[in-house]
């Protein structure tokens, strides 16, 4: 099945599991579909961010975007069908907020095993899959 918009949520420091999100994404595209990357950057309160100065941020969101266009053509995306953004906060509101803004319909994300303290207090992925407004597709890369 081919879904018309889908959003990917990636984390650049979680190269394994981004990839695999990557992987699924593409295994469910049609040639009309579109894809959006998304990396939710950490969340700096203004007082932290006036401290490290703009230049940081800046550097910050080019090498995310350079590594999602990277990984978006390794993973067989053509090149005008995927679109990048970087947005700060919390990565469950931004990637909600990001499927209603672009219509998604259909979310990928790559989640790990849970762990014990995520059992206990929640995870992105499950806090997505309890939230969306869509579908959800949640990837666990095998470890190679």
């Amino acid at each position: 099945m081919a879904y018309s918009t889908i959003i990917v949520a990636v984390d650049i420091n979680d190269v394994l599991h981004a990839r695999a999100a990557i992987d699924a994404a593409a295994a469910v595209c049609g040639p009309e579909t579109t894809v959006h990357m998304l990396y939710v950057r950490y969340h700096m309160p203004t007082r932290y961010s006036e401290l490290l100065g703009r230049d940081l941020d800046i550097k910050e969101e080019a090498e995310a975007l350079a590594l999602m266009r990277q990984w978006a053509t390794e993973g067989g995306l053509a090149e005008g069908q995927v679109h990048f953004d970087t947005r700060r906060g919390r990565v469950r509101d931004e990637v909600i907020s990001a499927a209603e803004r672009v219509g998604a319909t259909l979310i990928v994300i790559g989640s790990h095993e849970p762990s014990f303290s995520s059992k206990l207090l929640g995870s992105n992925a499950s806090a997505i899959v309890h939230q969306s407004p869509v579908s959800v597709l949640v990837v666990r890369a095998s470890a190679e």
